[in-house]
Protein backbone atom coordinates (compact mmCIF):
# COMPACT_ATOMS: atom_id res chain seq x y z
CA UNK A 1 0.00 0.00 0.00
CA UNK A 2 2.95 2.23 1.00
CA UNK A 3 4.94 1.25 -2.48
CA UNK A 4 1.86 2.27 -4.12
CA UNK A 5 1.23 5.82 -2.80
CA UNK A 6 4.94 6.36 -3.40
CA UNK A 7 4.72 5.01 -6.96
CA UNK A 8 1.56 7.45 -7.92
CA UNK A 9 3.71 10.54 -6.26
CA UNK A 10 6.81 9.82 -8.25
CA UNK A 11 4.51 9.04 -11.41
CA UNK A 12 2.56 12.94 -10.61
CA UNK A 13 5.73 14.75 -10.08
CA UNK A 14 6.80 13.22 -13.60
CA UNK A 15 4.36 13.56 -15.69
CA UNK A 16 3.19 17.24 -14.24
CA UNK A 17 6.39 18.28 -12.60
CA UNK A 18 5.12 21.82 -12.94
CA UNK A 19 1.41 21.68 -11.34
CA UNK A 20 3.48 19.49 -8.23
CA UNK A 21 5.62 22.70 -8.08
CA UNK A 22 2.79 25.20 -7.85
CA UNK A 23 0.66 22.98 -5.01
CA UNK A 24 3.85 22.81 -2.99
CA UNK A 25 4.50 26.92 -3.66
CA UNK A 26 0.65 27.47 -2.49
CA UNK A 27 0.92 25.67 0.53
CA UNK A 28 4.38 27.40 1.08
CA UNK A 29 2.75 30.76 0.70
CA UNK A 30 -0.33 30.06 3.19
CA UNK A 31 2.35 29.06 5.63
CA UNK A 32 4.52 31.76 5.24
CA UNK A 33 2.03 34.20 6.02
CA UNK A 34 0.70 32.10 8.99
CA UNK A 35 5.02 32.05 10.03
CA UNK A 36 4.44 35.62 10.64
CA UNK A 37 1.97 34.71 13.64
CA UNK A 38 4.67 33.39 15.48
CA UNK A 39 5.06 34.76 18.77
CA UNK A 40 8.35 34.90 21.01
CA UNK A 41 8.16 33.23 24.44
CA UNK A 42 10.63 35.41 26.83
CA UNK A 43 7.90 35.19 30.07
CA UNK A 44 10.48 33.06 32.49
CA UNK A 45 7.04 32.02 34.09
CA UNK A 46 5.89 30.63 30.72
CA UNK A 47 8.63 28.47 30.40
CA UNK A 48 7.54 26.23 33.68
CA UNK A 49 4.28 23.83 34.12
CA UNK A 50 1.46 26.41 34.07
CA UNK A 51 -0.05 23.65 36.72
CA UNK A 52 2.63 24.14 39.20
CA UNK A 53 1.24 25.91 42.68
CA UNK A 54 4.05 28.26 42.28
CA UNK A 55 2.96 29.65 38.86
CA UNK A 56 -0.80 29.74 39.70
CA UNK A 57 -0.04 31.75 42.49
CA UNK A 58 2.09 33.90 40.78
CA UNK A 59 -1.16 34.04 38.56
CA UNK A 60 -3.16 35.00 41.49
CA UNK A 61 -1.23 37.77 42.80
CA UNK A 62 -0.95 39.45 39.58
CA UNK A 63 -5.16 39.19 39.46
CA UNK A 64 -5.58 40.96 42.83
CA UNK A 65 -1.97 43.01 43.37
CA UNK A 66 -0.86 44.12 39.83
CA UNK A 67 2.33 42.79 38.06
CA UNK A 68 4.98 41.80 39.53
CA UNK A 69 7.20 43.02 37.20
CA UNK A 70 9.38 45.95 38.51
CA UNK A 71 11.77 48.31 35.66
CA UNK A 72 14.46 49.30 37.20
CA UNK A 73 15.97 52.44 36.06
CA UNK A 74 19.57 52.96 36.74
CA UNK A 75 20.80 56.47 37.04
CA UNK A 76 24.67 56.30 37.32
CA UNK A 77 27.80 58.61 36.47
CA UNK A 78 29.76 58.61 32.93
CA UNK A 79 32.77 60.23 31.65
CA UNK A 80 32.03 64.25 30.08
CA UNK A 81 34.11 66.88 29.24
CA UNK A 82 31.53 69.04 30.68
CA UNK A 83 32.68 71.43 33.12
CA UNK A 84 29.68 71.23 34.94
CA UNK A 85 29.30 67.53 35.13
CA UNK A 86 28.09 65.84 37.71
CA UNK A 87 30.91 64.57 39.71
CA UNK A 88 28.91 63.15 43.12
CA UNK A 89 25.39 60.68 42.64
CA UNK A 90 24.47 62.93 45.91
CA UNK A 91 24.28 66.40 44.07
CA UNK A 92 20.91 68.14 44.05
CA UNK A 93 20.94 68.31 40.48
CA UNK A 94 20.36 65.07 40.35
CA UNK A 95 17.93 64.30 42.94
CA UNK A 96 15.81 67.24 41.48
CA UNK A 97 15.84 65.34 38.38
CA UNK A 98 15.23 61.77 40.08
CA UNK A 99 11.18 63.98 41.51
CA UNK A 100 10.75 65.48 37.98
CA UNK A 101 11.21 62.09 36.08
CA UNK A 102 9.30 59.97 38.81
CA UNK A 103 6.22 62.57 38.59
CA UNK A 104 6.90 62.26 34.89
CA UNK A 105 6.38 57.86 34.46
CA UNK A 106 4.07 58.21 37.24
CA UNK A 107 1.80 59.60 34.39
CA UNK A 108 2.14 56.75 32.39
CA UNK A 109 -0.73 54.30 31.49
CA UNK A 110 0.30 51.08 32.82
CA UNK A 111 2.85 52.87 35.85
CA UNK A 112 1.22 52.28 39.37
CA UNK A 113 3.95 53.65 41.18
CA UNK A 114 7.31 55.01 40.62
CA UNK A 115 9.90 55.61 43.79
CA UNK A 116 13.62 55.92 44.72
CA UNK A 117 15.43 55.66 48.18
CA UNK A 118 16.08 59.40 47.50
CA UNK A 119 13.00 59.56 48.42
CA UNK A 120 14.26 59.67 52.06
CA UNK A 121 16.79 62.10 52.14
CA UNK A 122 14.25 64.50 50.60
CA UNK A 123 11.42 63.57 53.37
CA UNK A 124 14.28 64.47 56.10
CA UNK A 125 14.57 67.96 54.29
CA UNK A 126 10.85 68.55 54.89
CA UNK A 127 9.98 67.50 51.18
CA UNK A 128 11.98 69.73 49.21
CA UNK A 129 15.28 68.87 47.53
CA UNK A 130 18.41 69.91 49.47
CA UNK A 131 19.89 73.06 47.63
CA UNK A 132 23.81 71.58 47.77
CA UNK A 133 25.18 68.96 47.93
CA UNK A 134 26.72 69.06 51.41
CA UNK A 135 23.45 69.35 53.35
CA UNK A 136 22.40 65.77 51.24
CA UNK A 137 25.66 64.52 52.94
CA UNK A 138 24.66 65.46 55.98
CA UNK A 139 21.17 64.01 56.04
CA UNK A 140 22.56 60.91 54.55
CA UNK A 141 25.32 60.19 57.22
CA UNK A 142 22.11 61.27 60.24
CA UNK A 143 20.50 57.68 58.37
CA UNK A 144 20.73 54.21 59.96
CA UNK A 145 23.37 52.48 58.37
CA UNK A 146 21.08 49.99 56.68
CA UNK A 147 18.85 52.68 55.36
CA UNK A 148 22.51 54.82 54.09
CA UNK A 149 23.50 50.82 52.12
CA UNK A 150 19.83 50.69 50.15
CA UNK A 151 20.07 54.68 48.87
CA UNK A 152 23.65 55.09 46.81
CA UNK A 153 26.54 52.38 45.80
CA UNK A 154 29.83 52.21 47.53
CA UNK A 155 31.06 54.76 45.81
CA UNK A 156 28.04 57.38 45.11
CA UNK A 157 28.25 56.58 41.46
CA UNK A 158 24.98 55.17 41.10
CA UNK A 159 21.01 55.52 42.25
CA UNK A 160 18.41 53.11 40.90
CA UNK A 161 14.67 54.24 40.86
CA UNK A 162 11.83 51.58 40.50
CA UNK A 163 8.69 51.41 38.39
CA UNK A 164 6.08 49.08 39.04
CA UNK A 165 3.72 47.96 36.94
CA UNK A 166 0.14 46.64 36.45
CA UNK A 167 1.10 44.84 32.99
CA UNK A 168 1.13 41.63 34.41
CA UNK A 169 1.46 38.64 32.05
CA UNK A 170 0.69 40.78 29.11
CA UNK A 171 3.87 40.95 27.11
CA UNK A 172 2.80 43.66 24.51
CA UNK A 173 1.46 46.12 27.14
CA UNK A 174 4.83 45.58 29.15
CA UNK A 175 7.15 46.54 25.95
CA UNK A 176 5.09 49.35 25.24
CA UNK A 177 5.53 50.78 28.97
CA UNK A 178 9.16 50.31 28.94
CA UNK A 179 8.95 52.00 25.32
CA UNK A 180 6.85 54.85 25.99
CA UNK A 181 9.52 55.23 29.41
CA UNK A 182 12.13 55.33 27.31
CA UNK A 183 10.70 57.91 25.50
CA UNK A 184 10.22 60.05 28.21
CA UNK A 185 13.73 60.26 29.37
CA UNK A 186 14.68 60.72 26.31
CA UNK A 187 13.03 63.76 26.75
CA UNK A 188 13.84 64.37 30.11
CA UNK A 189 16.99 67.02 31.36
CA UNK A 190 19.43 64.51 32.10
CA UNK A 191 22.50 66.72 34.21
CA UNK A 192 25.21 66.27 32.20
CA UNK A 193 27.84 63.44 33.61
CA UNK A 194 25.15 61.24 34.11
CA UNK A 195 23.06 58.83 32.37
CA UNK A 196 19.63 56.65 33.04
CA UNK A 197 19.89 52.90 32.09
CA UNK A 198 16.90 50.21 31.80
CA UNK A 199 17.25 47.22 33.54
CA UNK A 200 15.02 44.30 35.03
CA UNK A 201 13.11 41.62 33.82
CA UNK A 202 11.01 43.73 31.30
CA UNK A 203 14.36 44.70 29.03
CA UNK A 204 16.04 41.93 29.60
CA UNK A 205 12.77 39.81 27.96
CA UNK A 206 13.02 42.04 24.86
CA UNK A 207 17.04 41.38 25.17
CA UNK A 208 15.98 37.87 24.75
CA UNK A 209 13.49 38.42 22.47
CA UNK A 210 15.97 40.13 19.96
CA UNK A 211 18.70 37.63 20.44
CA UNK A 212 16.25 35.06 20.06
CA UNK A 213 15.36 36.57 16.21
CA UNK A 214 18.99 36.80 15.78
CA UNK A 215 19.53 33.03 16.89
CA UNK A 216 17.12 32.29 14.28
CA UNK A 217 18.61 34.22 10.99
CA UNK A 218 22.86 33.61 11.95
CA UNK A 219 22.33 29.93 12.77
CA UNK A 220 19.66 29.24 9.82
CA UNK A 221 22.26 31.36 7.21
CA UNK A 222 25.32 29.82 8.38
CA UNK A 223 23.51 26.55 8.55
CA UNK A 224 22.75 27.08 4.58
CA UNK A 225 25.44 27.90 3.67
CA UNK A 226 27.68 25.10 4.91
CA UNK A 227 24.79 22.53 3.68
CA UNK A 228 25.45 24.39 0.35
CA UNK A 229 29.32 23.34 0.53
CA UNK A 230 29.01 20.46 1.37
CA UNK A 231 26.63 19.71 -1.43
CA UNK A 232 28.64 21.24 -3.86
CA UNK A 233 31.95 19.49 -2.99
CA UNK A 234 29.51 16.32 -3.58
CA UNK A 235 27.82 16.78 -6.20
CA UNK A 236 30.35 18.94 -8.05
CA UNK A 237 27.47 20.89 -10.15
CA UNK A 238 25.43 24.49 -8.88
CA UNK A 239 22.22 22.98 -9.66
CA UNK A 240 22.74 20.11 -7.96
CA UNK A 241 23.86 21.90 -4.99
CA UNK A 242 21.15 24.03 -5.03
CA UNK A 243 18.22 21.26 -5.81
CA UNK A 244 18.42 19.06 -2.60
CA UNK A 245 18.10 22.14 -0.14
CA UNK A 246 15.23 23.47 -1.92
CA UNK A 247 12.44 21.41 -0.57
CA UNK A 248 14.15 21.30 3.31
CA UNK A 249 14.12 25.62 3.11
CA UNK A 250 10.21 24.81 2.16
CA UNK A 251 9.94 22.19 5.15
CA UNK A 252 11.14 25.14 7.30
CA UNK A 253 8.85 27.17 5.99
CA UNK A 254 5.69 24.70 6.65
CA UNK A 255 7.05 23.98 10.07
CA UNK A 256 6.98 27.97 11.19
CA UNK A 257 3.47 28.31 9.54
CA UNK A 258 2.79 25.16 11.67
CA UNK A 259 3.84 27.04 14.83
CA UNK A 260 1.53 29.65 13.80
CA UNK A 261 -1.97 27.45 13.48
CA UNK A 262 -0.58 25.59 16.69
CA UNK A 263 0.08 28.63 18.38
CA UNK A 264 4.05 27.35 19.87
CA UNK A 265 5.86 30.46 20.29
CA UNK A 266 10.04 30.49 19.90
CA UNK A 267 11.61 30.43 22.99
CA UNK A 268 15.12 29.31 23.85
CA UNK A 269 14.68 26.00 23.00
CA UNK A 270 13.17 26.16 19.28
CA UNK A 271 15.25 29.25 18.88
CA UNK A 272 17.68 27.04 16.26
CA UNK A 273 14.96 25.08 14.44
CA UNK A 274 15.87 26.52 11.21
CA UNK A 275 19.33 25.17 11.34
CA UNK A 276 18.51 22.01 13.24
CA UNK A 277 15.87 21.33 10.36
CA UNK A 278 19.02 21.57 7.88
CA UNK A 279 21.22 19.55 8.99
CA UNK A 280 18.43 16.48 9.79
CA UNK A 281 16.05 16.78 6.80
CA UNK A 282 19.34 17.18 4.16
CA UNK A 283 19.96 13.80 4.53
CA UNK A 284 16.78 13.02 2.77
CA UNK A 285 17.18 14.28 -0.12
CA UNK A 286 20.65 13.40 -0.55
CA UNK A 287 19.64 9.83 -0.32
CA UNK A 288 16.96 10.26 -2.98
CA UNK A 289 18.97 12.48 -5.43
CA UNK A 290 21.62 9.98 -5.19
CA UNK A 291 19.70 7.12 -6.10
CA UNK A 292 18.11 8.97 -8.95
CA UNK A 293 21.48 9.82 -10.23
CA UNK A 294 22.22 6.14 -9.97
CA UNK A 295 19.67 5.05 -11.71
CA UNK A 296 19.96 7.47 -14.72
CA UNK A 297 24.05 6.45 -14.89
CA UNK A 298 22.46 2.85 -15.44
CA UNK A 299 20.97 4.30 -18.60
CA UNK A 300 16.85 3.95 -17.17
CA UNK A 301 15.08 6.94 -18.25
CA UNK A 302 13.98 10.07 -16.55
CA UNK A 303 10.77 8.36 -15.36
CA UNK A 304 12.04 5.06 -14.46
CA UNK A 305 14.91 6.66 -12.42
CA UNK A 306 12.40 9.00 -10.35
CA UNK A 307 9.51 6.02 -9.65
CA UNK A 308 12.62 4.13 -8.51
CA UNK A 309 14.20 6.72 -6.45
CA UNK A 310 10.84 7.84 -5.19
CA UNK A 311 9.87 3.99 -4.30
CA UNK A 312 12.60 2.51 -2.87
CA UNK A 313 14.21 5.51 -0.47
CA UNK A 314 11.20 6.66 0.12
CA UNK A 315 10.04 3.24 2.37
CA UNK A 316 13.97 3.86 3.97
CA UNK A 317 12.90 7.80 4.15
CA UNK A 318 9.50 6.64 6.01
CA UNK A 319 11.19 4.59 8.60
CA UNK A 320 13.72 7.05 9.27
CA UNK A 321 10.84 9.49 9.50
CA UNK A 322 9.12 7.58 11.92
CA UNK A 323 11.75 6.36 14.31
CA UNK A 324 13.54 10.22 14.47
CA UNK A 325 9.41 11.52 15.26
CA UNK A 326 8.74 9.35 18.12
CA UNK A 327 12.24 9.87 19.54
CA UNK A 328 11.33 13.88 19.56
CA UNK A 329 7.83 12.78 20.33
CA UNK A 330 9.13 11.67 23.78
CA UNK A 331 9.92 15.12 24.65
CA UNK A 332 6.16 16.43 24.87
CA UNK A 333 6.18 14.35 28.20
CA UNK A 334 8.32 16.67 29.74
CA UNK A 335 7.49 18.72 32.40
CA UNK A 336 8.97 21.73 31.11
CA UNK A 337 6.80 23.47 28.58
CA UNK A 338 9.65 24.84 26.27
CA UNK A 339 10.87 20.96 25.50
CA UNK A 340 7.42 19.70 24.84
CA UNK A 341 7.48 22.97 22.34
CA UNK A 342 11.05 21.61 21.19
CA UNK A 343 9.37 18.05 20.87
CA UNK A 344 6.21 19.23 18.97
CA UNK A 345 8.57 21.19 16.87
CA UNK A 346 11.01 19.26 15.53
CA UNK A 347 8.43 16.22 15.09
CA UNK A 348 6.48 18.52 12.67
CA UNK A 349 9.72 19.61 11.34
CA UNK A 350 10.92 16.59 10.10
CA UNK A 351 7.83 15.30 9.03
CA UNK A 352 6.99 18.20 6.70
CA UNK A 353 11.02 18.05 5.54
CA UNK A 354 10.14 14.39 4.13
CA UNK A 355 7.06 14.93 2.52
CA UNK A 356 8.70 17.84 0.91
CA UNK A 357 11.55 15.37 -0.20
CA UNK A 358 9.42 13.05 -1.57
CA UNK A 359 6.86 15.06 -3.86
CA UNK A 360 8.99 18.23 -4.49
CA UNK A 361 12.28 16.70 -5.40
CA UNK A 362 11.36 14.39 -7.80
CA UNK A 363 9.51 17.24 -10.05
CA UNK A 364 12.61 19.40 -9.50
CA UNK A 365 15.05 17.09 -11.00
CA UNK A 366 12.17 16.25 -14.10
CA UNK A 367 11.95 20.27 -14.81
CA UNK A 368 15.95 20.40 -14.34
CA UNK A 369 16.58 16.98 -17.23
CA UNK A 370 13.45 18.09 -19.20
CA UNK A 371 13.76 21.96 -19.53
CA UNK A 372 16.20 23.66 -17.46
CA UNK A 373 19.30 21.43 -19.04
CA UNK A 374 18.44 21.56 -22.89
CA UNK A 375 18.12 25.19 -22.33
CA UNK A 376 20.92 25.45 -21.07
CA UNK A 377 22.77 23.37 -23.59
CA UNK A 378 20.89 25.70 -26.69
CA UNK A 379 22.22 29.16 -24.42
CA UNK A 380 25.46 28.22 -24.12
CA UNK A 381 26.26 26.06 -27.69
Amino acid sequence: MIEDILRKIAIFSERRPFLMVAIILIITIFAGIEATNVKFQTAFEKMLPQDHPVIKTLYEVRDNFGGTDIISICIRLKPSDSPDRVNDIRDPRVLRYIKILEADLRGIDGITDVNSPVDVIIRRNNGTVPSDIETVKEIYRSLPEDVRDKIFNHDYSMVVVNAYTDAGGDQKKLMEILEEMERRVEDSPVPPGVEVVFTGTPPMRRLMSALMKESQMVTTLVGGIGVLMVLFLYFRRPLSTIMPLIPILIGVIWTGGAMGILGIPVDMATAGIGSLLLGIGIDYAIHLMHRYQEERKKGRDVAESIETAVVSTGMALLATTATTVVGFLALVIAPLPMMANLGKVCALGITFCMICVITLLPALLVIEERYILPLLKRVFR
